[in-house]
């Protein structure tokens, strides 16, 4: 199996670790450990107004279910975006965002530290 010689380009981002994972107490402190990691990898784009290629180009394409390759690429960087940004949550927080299924959902919540945070 061959293997690629270039790294995703994600691989650093994953590298950056915060000091606290988000809890109930301290919002702020997180909110302000995670920012600039998403905007020193210009990530901006997929939590804030984030524009979303359409899934299908066509009817045809959708009838065929075939995926416009530029959703495709946003949807594997959304998803590892996602990733780390549930790492940095705290078991309590996490399981109040099952269901977020973009990181745009999850960035933007109004208060994940409220129990009523739910996109179901």
């Amino acid at each position: 199996m061959a293997t690629s010689n270039n790294p995703s380009p994600f691989s650093q981002f994953f590298s950056n670790s915060i000091a606290e994972k988000l809890d109930d107490s301290n919002y702020l402190h997180w909110r302000q450990q995670i920012e600039p990691v998403i905007k020193s990898h210009k990530l901006q784009r997929f939590v804030v107004n984030p524009q979303i290629p359409p899934r299908y180009l066509t009817d045809a394409d959708r009838d065929s279910d075939i995926v416009n390759p530029e959703y495709k690429t946003w949807e594997v960087q959304d998803q590892m975006l996602l990733t780390w940004l549930q790492s940095t949550l705290s078991k309590s927080i996490l399981s109040r965002v099952i269901g977020f299924v973009h990181s745009y959902l999850l960035f933007n919540a109004e208060d994940l530290t409220l129990n009523v945070v739910s996109c179901l």
